[in-house]
């Protein structure tokens, strides 16, 4: 978990997608026999842009496919993309693929390559999940005409007005925790942590917990 919070805390500072994945590798997943990473984006023509890599050969960076260029790929990772193989690993299981989702839309797509066939896939492909949920946060800001540096402030949110407690509670909102694990974790009751979570809502003029999840990492308030 301390891992997961330092990634976290690490998107606040509003990394570009080459040193998200190069992190990935090399201070995230190496220990896994992770080797290589990119970040696969799809814009809203449906064309695929391969925002950042870390490791690999082709140098695919910054290069856009158009949609029936890329949908007419042959190779593992495009039938992992396109549901023609219902597995997240290519046959060699040396590559992991995830859905990058915003509000149930697929925005991209998080690649990981290993040096070797990965044994424990299960518990692997938790861990890459959990690095998943809040890059997908993090990367849904493109998807609203927003760029990586981010354009929002505390004074036009009200989000100066949040107190210590609340910053708690909206830290364990990007980690994705349930109410009732912040008031164990926190040492508060659940109904504190509700009427604390409407609070923030109100100060972050968000209507849920991943739009206040998102908006925290735009403002780099955790």
């Amino acid at each position: 978990m301390n891992e997961i919070r330092s990634f976290i805390e690490w998107l606040s500072y509003h990394p570009t997608p080459d040193e998200i994945t190069r992190a990935l590798v090399l201070d995230h997943l190496a220990s896994l026999g992770a080797c290589c990473a990119r970040i696969g984006l799809l814009n809203p023509d449906d064309s695929l842009t391969f925002a950042g890599e870390y490791g690999f050969d082709d140098g695919k960076k910054g290069m856009t496919f158009t949609s029936s260029e890329w949908r007419s790929w042959s190779h593992d990772a495009a039938d992992i993309a396109l549901g023609r193989n219902k597995d997240h690993w290519s046959s060699d299981k040396q590559l992991l693929m995830y859905q990058l989702r915003h509000r149930g839309a697929i925005q991209g797509h998080l690649v990981i390559r290993f040096s070797r066939p990965v044994e424990e896939r299960t518990r692997v492909e938790e861990i890459v999940l959990d690095y998943a949920v809040p890059l997908s946060l993090y990367l849904s800001l493109i998807h609203e005409g927003r760029n990586m540096t981010g354009s929002g402030n505390r004074e036009d949110t009200g989000s100066g007005q949040l107190t210590p407690r609340q910053i708690s509670i909206l830290g364990g909102m990007v980690e994705g925790k349930t109410n009732h694990e912040l008031a164990t974790e926190l040492g508060f009751s659940v109904s504190t942590i509700r009427h604390e979570t409407m609070r923030i809502y109100q100060a972050l003029a968000v209507s849920d917990r991943k739009e206040a999840a998102k908006k925290a990492l735009a403002l780099a308030l955790i």
